[in-house]
């Protein structure tokens, strides 16, 4: 992996006999030249390049699932504009925060190597050897690391939560829209709480199987949760391209009011319209085709692993994974899905999104 080496003066004032002093951390430091030019090719990777695109993939990972705020839009109003600030105010937030943290953390350690082959470095909990090193206090650092553990305990709980809610309306919209085995039992919605019972039952009941897992094997659990860089950015990749290609050659509607969706509630080529919330002309295409070309290098570097010599320990088998689920999905819908699914179905008004379906099933 690709990452800056350096450390950081950090002070804070302390009052003591009526006067005020400060305490020096981190008494090792390295000139900030250092840290923002120097980097360490900590992968043995053949060039330096190779190296900081492999580990850009870690950073890649902390940042994505803005689009969590997507997968709940049919529950949010005026969603056509509060989704898109959302997603936008959440990444330059998380992007400010998390550049500060990390920029801090490379500048209080001067020697990576030493502190990942420290005691609790070993242990793959390097941060611990980093707090200890700055303060010079093993009281300290442990203060240190229960704020940390609280905080990544509560957001792992949001997190869970977030997951659960997002993934459930996964599974119900596309269950809804025929695209799923048994998606007549699985797009029900429980009356009362209009709580798709069946879709929120499948998402918890396979995320507790995929913790279980780990239990077995840690190298199995890994080639499960290595899907999540690569697919999502699969399916980023897609979308962005087919929006780029409609863009590039006026597939899609300025924004009319006269234009409505149809009444039968399904999509088509000739229905796509601009949303309130877009970028126009050039710069719009300009911003799609950088996504669409850093969703490849990213698409790509996921499946390279993290270091060489490679390992079965240590390969990457999201590649594996990633082609198990498309061939299946292939022959899911080869089979079976391509006499049924016939499209996103979107609600005109309200039932109207059951109306459809009943009206597809008697067809």
């Amino acid at each position: 992996m690709s990452i800056p080496t350096g450390t950081l003066l950090v002070t804070f004032p302390a009052k003591q006999a009526s006067q005020t002093h400060r305490l020096q951390m981190a008494p090792e430091k390295l000139p900030a030249h250092d840290v923002f030019t120097v980097f360490s090719n900590g992968g043995n990777w053949p060039t330096q390049g190779l190296s900081f695109f492999i580990g850009l993939i870690g950073s890649v990972y902390s940042m994505f699932g803005c689009d969590s705020a997507v997968h709940m839009a049919e529950e949010v109003r005026d969603a056509d504009v509060t989704v898109p600030w959302s997603m936008i105010l959440t990444t330059i937030a998380n992007g400010a925060f998390g550049f500060a943290m990390v920029v801090a953390v490379v500048f209080v350690t001067p020697n990576i190597d030493e502190v990942l082959e420290s005691p609790t470095g070993l242990l793959n909990y390097p941060y611990m050897q980093i707090f200890y090193q700055s303060t010079g206090s093993k009281g300290l650092a442990t203060v240190l690391t229960a704020i940390l553990i609280l905080s990544a305990v509560f957001g792992i709980i949001s997190a869970l939560e977030l997951s659960l809610a997002t993934a459930s309306r996964l599974i119900w919209a596309l269950a809804r829209d025929r695209g799923l085995p048994f998606h007549r039992q699985v797009s029900k919605v429980q009356k009362g709480s209009s709580i798709p019972i069946y879709a929120v039952v499948i998402a918890s009941m396979t995320a507790a199987v995929i913790g279980i897992i780990n239990f077995g094997s840690t190298a199995a659990f890994s080639v499960v949760i290595s899907l999540s860089v690569s697919s999502l950015y699969l399916s980023y990749i897609i979308t962005e391209a087919f929006l780029l290609y409609r863009r590039c050659t006026g597939g899609i509607r300025s924004r009319n009011p006269r234009h409505s969706m149809p009444n039968d509630g399904l999509l088509s080529p000739e229905t796509l319209t601009w949303g309130p919330f877009h970028l126009p002309g050039a710069f719009g295409i300009a911003v799609n085709a950088f996504a669409v070309c850093f969703g490849i290098i990213v698409f790509v570097f996921s499946f390279f692993p993290t270091a060489t010599p490679v390992e079965p320990e240590t390969m990457n088998y999201s590649v594996l994974m990633l082609g198990a689920v498309i061939l299946f999905a292939t022959l899911y819908y080869v089979l079976r899905a391509r006499r049924e699914y016939v499209g996103p179905i979107v609600e005109t008004t309200p039932h109207s999104v059951e109306r459809t379906v009943v009206a597809l099933d008697s067809k």
